[in-house]
């Protein structure tokens, strides 16, 4: 793969998940040569700049098995949605269908991007690097998938907005103690 095969397929597919800046693409790629976890072939072009080729050595496969090798750490996320969901409260009841709505928007409008970049991605099925576009395109529908679940989620949070608009109002000066606040300091991410 090129150094712009790399960036475009990360774009494509994880960029909304992993952050990597996309300038360290190149630096990356040269420190990694220089560790011996890569080879550099070029390939000659006419009427176009030579093409540098990379590919694993065999001590960047083992680096690499090791890797995938390892536990798969649970996701640990800051999800922005979660944590105004859980202050929402603090919004007027007039917004707070219209905030969740926006969200419930952007969600599928992401779902739709995903499944344009999957179709994309098909034709590379049949390709040169059949395998590896098979799994580039595992991970694209499950990103999807999480994307749709995320939505129907927010749907489904929406509609309890719209039936029971508040549950129950407090005292003007109530004062939760510890105990009752929600969670009480406990964490909601998974342990490792």
């Amino acid at each position: 793969m090129t150094g712009y095969d790399l960036s475009r397929s990360y774009r494509r597919a994880l960029q909304q998940i992993w952050y990597a800046p996309l300038g360290q693409v190149y630096p990356t790629l040269r420190k990694m040569k220089r560790d011996g976890l890569l080879r550099v072939s070029v390939k000659v072009q006419r009427h176009r700049p030579n093409r540098k080729i990379y590919s694993l050595t065999a001590e960047g496969r083992k680096l690499l098995a090791l890797w995938l090798a390892q536990t798969t750490a649970l996701p640990r996320m800051h999800h922005e949605f979660i944590h105004k969901l859980f202050l929402l409260g603090n919004a007027s009841p007039a917004d707070r269908g219209t905030w969740v709505e926006a969200y419930i928007k952007r969600c599928r409008e992401w779902a739709l991007d995903l499944r344009r970049a999957e179709t994309m991605l098909e034709p590379s099925l049949h390709g040169p690097n059949a395998e590896s576009a098979w799994f580039q395109m595992l991970s694209l529908r499950h990103l999807c998938r999480i994307v749709e679940c995320e939505a129907e989620s927010a749907d489904q949070i929406a509609e309890e907005i719209r039936t029971k608009a508040v549950l129950r109002p407090r005292r003007p000066g109530a004062v939760r103690n510890a105990e009752n606040t929600a969670f009480a300091g406990q964490s909601l991410s998974p342990v490792d």
